[in-house]
């Protein structure tokens, strides 16, 4: 047990009886001076003090040599850290044994600096070992609460699928305004549902009656008949955004139809849009030096450079040139009499005509052309008038041109995926031409499914799995899966005992990079550089 009295010669005087005060005065002062020098450097005073010695932060420097070699073996002890600092937590090192933080934190505290480590297995070229990353996302009803769904927990009113909110963004296109809910550790509800369009979004924050509802994104999609030829797998083809009223719809090519059973597919094109048409202008498609296949035809899909057309419904060639005074008339003209203007007694409709600008719904019937054939389209009510002829004579609503090509059965696409669900796009089962991002001129006709979950793009998170010039083959030396590399502003020849007997892993090969650097404790702008292993 220690004790807190740490000099004993002001004690001296009381232990000697009285008699000496007179007889022995100078022998009680020897004594006393005896241990006057004992407690000042004697082993009095330091067995009166090893309490203190055994505190790191107040032993003396004499101890401290022991305790270095005690309980910091292998660790130099002309470092330059503080050592006292350092023996205090040198059981934080041991514990962290082969980390990286462990040998971060022991060159912090030996030498008060910074160090990088490298691993070459990062670098190490492996085939497909990328990690793809798919974000998924739902579009919702716009609505002044959904800003408050970031980062909370949401779930489905019908389907109960749950899924965390890890971002909100909202988009302007042209026409209308987006907003999207990015969803992380989606979980599926009943039945493995996993949302469902249409139905409203809960979180605990808002309440329901404000909830938005899901409007639903591109899912999947029909190849639908009439498409180009010459697509490849893994083409990406995106929408006309001006017909769509939407944003980043991309799909991607999955297969392509056998060559041998793609004959028989004819594929339609616009070279002239001609004028005076409606979106149920009547389509036909009749054999020309064919002599197989049925069915073919397709719709229009848009029209550009509109004007309101009037037309009558009463239209009566035989008495277009009679007087109204006439003895005869026609059943149609019964309301009229000498006195009636003609327009007065015939009926008038409008619609709205223009330019063919896209065809859609394109199909090849029962795929078995085996030569060319005609296509014709015509609107009957514009063309019946007889005038606003073209250059080449043909009046409006009988003067476009539309081929059909017929296939050789190369590159028809099979099926596709949808490659990015973009923004804007909730109309279910509706069918539009997509175009190769590449080359516009190929189109392929396809059928969009709609369903909540949308996805993006995706990207690459690494390339570790890209032959590319970051990359290196493994060579079982300095490129493998158990070495290390320590960047420091030392050589490795002044530390690389000190770290084999703390802290280096057993099993793995140490090399090390010397580096001066601009600001030791910040920067990583290397001025110069040299390697050395071992």
């Amino acid at each position: 047990m220690f004790t807190e009295i740490k000099e004993i010669a002001p004690f001296i005087e009381k232990q000697f009886p009285a008699f000496y005060a007179e007889e022995g005065e100078n022998f009680v002062q020897f004594i006393k001076a005896y241990y006057e020098w004992m407690d000042a450097q004697g082993s009095i005073y330091k067995s009166r003090r090893l309490g203190e010695y055994g505190d790191i932060d107040q032993t003396i420097d004499q101890y401290l040599t022991h305790f270095v070699q005690k309980y910091m073996y292998g660790i130099p002890v002309d470092i330059l850290g503080n050592k006292r600092f350092l023996q205090k937590h040198i059981l934080e090192i041991y514990r962290s044994k082969g980390s990286i933080e462990g040998i971060k934190l022991l060159f912090r505290l030996i030498y008060n600096e910074n160090v990088e480590l490298y691993f070459p297995a990062d670098d190490i070229l492996k085939t497909s070992d990328g990690v793809w990353e798919q974000k998924q996302y739902i579009e919702v009803e716009e609505n002044d609460y959904n800003p408050s769904y970031r980062d909370t927990y949401i779930s489905g009113s019908t389907s109960g699928a749950v899924a965390y909110v890890s971002d909100v963004e909202k988009f302007y296109l042209p026409d209308k305004a987006v907003t999207i809910m990015h969803l992380t550790n989606i979980v599926e509800g009943a039945s493995n549902l996993k949302f469902l369009n249409n139905e409203l979004i809960k979180t605990s924050n808002v309440n329901i009656i404000y909830a938005p509802a899901i409007l639903g994104s591109p899912s999947s999609v029909v190849v639908d008949d009439g498409s180009d030829e010459g697509f490849a797998i893994g083409d990406i083809l995106i929408l006309d955004a001006d017909t769509t009223d939407s944003e980043n719809v991309k799909f991607k090519v999955d297969s392509i139809r056998d060559p041998d059973s793609s004959k028989g597919f004819l594929s339609f094109k616009i070279v002239d849009g001609g004028y005076g048409y409606t979106v149920n202008s009547t389509v036909t498609v009749a054999r020309n030096s064919a002599t197989l296949g049925t069915g073919a035809s397709f719709v229009v899909g848009s029209i550009s450079n509109t004007v309101s057309f009037q037309y009558n419904t009463n239209l009566i060639f035989a008495e277009r040139n009679l007087f109204l005074n006439a003895t005869s008339w026609s059943a149609n003209l019964n309301s009229g009499n000498t006195a009636t203007i003609i327009n007065d007694i015939l009926d008038y409709e409008t619609i709205t005509i223009g330019k063919i600008e896209t065809i859609t719904k394109k199909t090849s019937g029962d795929r078995k052309y085996n030569g060319t054939v005609t296509v014709n389209v015509v609107e009957n009510k514009v063309k019946g008038y007889g005038y606003n002829y073209n250059a080449n004579n043909q009046p409006w609503g009988n003067n476009a041109t539309i081929t059909a090509k017929l296939a050789t059965g190369n590159g028809i696409i099979s099926t596709a995926s949808i490659y990015n669900s973009g923004y804007g796009f909730n109309t279910n089962n509706i069918t539009v031409d997509a175009y190769l991002e590449s080359n516009t001129e190929k189109t392929a006709a396809m059928t969009i499914i709609t369903g909540a979950l949308a996805i993006e793009e995706g990207a690459w998170k690494d390339t570790r799995g890209f032959l590319n010039s970051d990359k290196y083959i493994q060579d079982s030396d300095y490129y493998q899966e158990y070495s290390y590399e320590v960047q420091f502003t030392k050589s490795l020849d002044k530390y690389v005992e000190m770290l084999k007997q703390v802290m280096h892993p057993t099993g793995n090969r140490l090399f090390g990079k010397a580096v001066v650097y601009e600001n030791k404790l910040t920067g990583p702008d290397v001025v110069e550089e040299t390697v050395l292993q071992t």
